[in-house]
C-alpha cells in the first residue's frame, strides 16, 4: 500500500515537471520526437546557420556592452550629480520637496534593479557565446530563447528608469513654479 502511493507521488512529480517544461520553453514535440519551438524561423536558423547566429550575438553583445555603460553612466550621473544634490538644497532650504525625494529613492531601487538584470543577461550572453551550437542545437535554441527573455526584462528596466526620470522632471518643475508663485505673493 505505501509503495503504491510512493510510485503515485513519483508519477505525479514528474508528471508535473514535463508539464512545466513543456510550458516553460512553449514547445512541442514533434512527429520524431524532437523539439518543435514555437518561433520556427530561429530555430531554423540556429539549426542550418548557427555559427552565423553566433556572429550575430556577438555583435549584439558588443552593442549592448557599450549601451550599458554609457546608460550606466547617465544613470550614475542622474542620480548623484542631480537627485541627491538638488533633495539636500531641497531639504537644506527647508522646501516641500517630499515628492521628488520618494521619485528619487524609486530611481535608486529601479537602477539597482537594471544592474542586477543587466548581469543576469550578460552572463546568459556570455555563456550562450561559449557554446557549442552545432552539437546541441535544441539546447541553444532553449538558452537563445531564455537570453531572449532576459533582454527585454533589461529593455523594461530601461523604460522604468525612463519613465522616472521624466516624473522627477516634473516634478521638479512643478515645485520651481510654486517657489515662484510664493516669491511673486511675498513680493506683492
Amino acid at each position: 500500500m505505501h509503495r503504491i502511493s510512493l510510485v503515485i507521488s513519483i508519477a505525479a512529480l514528474l508528471l508535473s515537471g514535463v508539464v512545466l517544461l513543456a510550458h516553460s520553453v512553449s514547445a512541442q514535440s514533434g512527429e520524431e520526437g524532437q523539439l518543435q519551438p514555437a518561433d520556427a524561423a530561429l530555430y531554423e536558423s540556429v539549426t542550418m546557420d548557427c555559427l552565423d547566429v553566433k556572429y550575430k550575438l556577438g555583435e549584439i553583445h558588443r552593442t549592448d556592452r557599450l549601451l550599458r555603460v554609457t546608460l550606466g553612466e547617465g544613470y550614475d550621473n542622474m542620480s548623484s550629480n542631480l537627485m541627491d544634490r538638488l533633495n539636500s538644497r531641497i531639504v537644506q532650504n527647508r522646501l516641500d520637496g517630499g515628492e521628488l525625494v520618494r521619485i528619487a529613492s524609486e530611481f535608486e531601487e529601479a537602477h539597482a534593479t537594471f544592474r542586477e538584470n543587466y548581469t543576469e543577461y550578460d552572463d546568459a550572453m556570455l555563456d550562450l557565446l561559449k557554446a557549442n551550437c552545432q552539437s546541441r542545437t535544441q539546447t541553444y535554441y532553449l538558452e537563445l530563447q531564455e537570453t531572449k527573455e532576459l533582454r527585454r526584462v533589461v529593455h523594461e528596466d530601461v523604460g522604468t528608469l525612463s519613465t522616472l526620470m521624466q516624473r522627477y522632471h516634473d516634478a521638479f518643475k512643478d515645485l520651481r513654479q510654486e517657489i515662484e508663485r510664493s516669491a511673486e505673493e511675498e513680493s506683492e
